[in-house]
C-alpha cells in the first residue's frame, strides 16, 4: 500500500531534528536483548536504566545508541503511531509537541491541544526549533524517512535527543508493535509497555493459530491492496508487515512474491491484466465508491471493482494512532473480512 504515514513528511524534513545526537560508538554490552521480533530495535538493561540501539535499516553498520537513564518529562512525537503508542501507556501528559492536531484521535490529546499545553508544530511551521526548546522539549522521535543528516548537524549542541523510529520498515505485525517498548523506555513505563506489548501478542498469535487451524481449504480469498496514483498502482511489497498480515488473515495478497519492505509500483495495464482473480479489494483511500471514482474515474474500468472493497478512511485518524501497536485487532478485521463473516469491526468499513 503506497506508504500512508499521514503526509508528516515535509514537517518531519524540516524538524528531524534535534540535535544531541548521544551515540555510543562501541557495541551494546551482550546481554539479554529485549526485544523479540523487531529488526531495528535493541533494548538492554543495565543497572542505572537502559540502552537503546535503533539501527536505520538501510544503515544497519551504523546503529544508533543511545542511553536513558531517566525519564524524559516533555517529548516531541511527529507521527500519529508514536502519539498512539505513548497513549498506549497513558503518558498524555509527557507530549510536549505533535507534527498536526488534525490527525489527532485520542480524546484527551485533543483537549491537551485545545489547552495550548501540546505545541501544534504544524501551526508553527516558521519557528519550531525555538518552540520546542520554548516548551521544554527533552526528546524528539521521527519517523526516519532520510535525509535528516544535516538537519542534525545543524542542530548538534542543543540539549534536544533525536530518536528515529523505524517501525513502519519491519517486517512482521508483532515487529512493528513491538516498538511500543521504546515508548516504554523514553517515558519511563518500561514494565508497563512490556505488559501492554505481551498481552496483544498473545492475542495476536491465538487468533493467527486459530486461522490456520480452521483454514482446511485451498481457496482464500485473493487480495489486492493499495490504490491509483496517475496511472500507477501503488501497493506493499510482499516482504512487508502489510504483507504478513494478509497471510496471517488467510488472505491469498497478488504481490506476495514482489521483494521489498515498502512499496511496489504496478502499471495499470498490469493491474488490469493481473487483477482478473482478485474478489477483494483493500486499501484504497477512499471512504465510499462514489468519492472512490470522484478521485480515481479509472478505478471503474478495474476487473475488481465490483468486487468487495475494505478501506479503514471512515476512521482514518483512528486507524494511523492504533492500528500499528495494535496488529492483533488488524488481524481481526481482515479476518473476518476474509470468511465473509463480518460482525465487529474495529477499523475498517465495507464502502459503498
Amino acid at each position: 500500500m503506497f506508504r500512508n504515514l499521514i503526509s508528516f513528511s515535509s514537517l518531519v524534513l524540516f524538524l528531524l531534528l534535534s540535535g544531541c545526537l548521544v551515540q555510543n560508538k562501541t557495541e551494546l554490552p551482550k546481554k539479554e536483548n529485549l526485544c523479540q521480533y523487531s529488526k531495528y530495535l535493541r533494548i538492554i538493561k543495565i543497572s542505572n536504566g537502559f540502552l537503546v540501539e535503533v539501527l536505520d535499516p538501510d544503515l544497519k553498520a551504523k546503529p544508533k545508541i543511545f542511553k536513558i537513564t531517566k525519564a524524559f518529562e516533555h517529548i516531541a512525537v511527529l507521527s500519529a503511531t508514536h502519539v498512539g503508542m505513548l497513549c498506549a501507556l497513558k503518558q498524555q501528559a509527557r507530549i510536549s509537541a505533535i507534527a498536526d492536531a488534525k490527525y489527532l484521535y485520542d480524546a484527551q490529546m485533543l483537549r491537551l491541544v485545545a489547552a495550548k499545553k501540546v505545541t501544534d508544530l504544524r501551526a508553527q511551521m516558521g519557528l519550531p526549533t525555538q518552540k520546542l526548546l520554548q516548551n521544554g522539549t527533552q526528546a524528539v522521535v521521527y519517523s526516519g524517512f532520510g535525509n535528516e543528516s544535516k538537519a542534525l548537524q545543524r542542530l548538534e549542541g542543543t540539549h534536544l535527543k533525536s530518536i528515529p523510529n523505524y517501525e513502519w520498515r519491519e517486517k512482521t505485525p508483532l515487529a512493528r508493535a513491538e516498538w511500543v517498548l521504546l515508548f516504554g523506555v523514553l517515558s519511563g513505563q518500561f514494565d508497563k509497555a512490556q505488559a501492554f506489548f505481551n498481552g496483544v501478542e498473545q492475542k495476536y498469535t491465538a487468533l493467527q493459530k486459530s486461522i490456520q487451524q480452521n483454514n482446511k481449504s485451498n481457496q482464500l480469498p485473493v487480495l489486492i491492496s493499495g490504490n491509483l496514483y496517475g496511472d500507477q498502482w501503488i501497493a506493499p511489497a510482499g516482504q512487508s508487515f502489510e504483507a504478513q498480515l494478509y497471510k496471517d488473515a488467510g488472505l491469498a495478497y497478488l504481490f506476495d512474491n514482489e521483494q521489498g519492505t515498502g512499496s511496489i509500483f504496478k502499471s495499470l495495464p498490469e493491474i488490469l491484466k493481473k487483477g482478473t482473480s482478485v474478489n477483494l479489494w483493500l486499501n484504497p483511500g477512499q471512504p465510499s465508491r462514489s468519492k472512490l471514482l470522484n478521485q480515481f474515474p479509472k478505478a471503474k474500468f478495474l476487473p475488481f471493482y465490483k468486487k468487495a472493497i475494505y478501506c479503514y478512511t471512515a476512521q482514518t485518524n483512528k486507524y494511523w494512532e492504533l492500528a500499528a501497536m495494535h496488529p492483533d485487532l488488524l488481524l481481526s478485521d481482515l479476518s473476518q473480512i476474509a470468511k465473509r463473516q463480518v460482525k465487529k469491526l474495529h477499523f475498517y468499513a465495507l464502502l459503498k
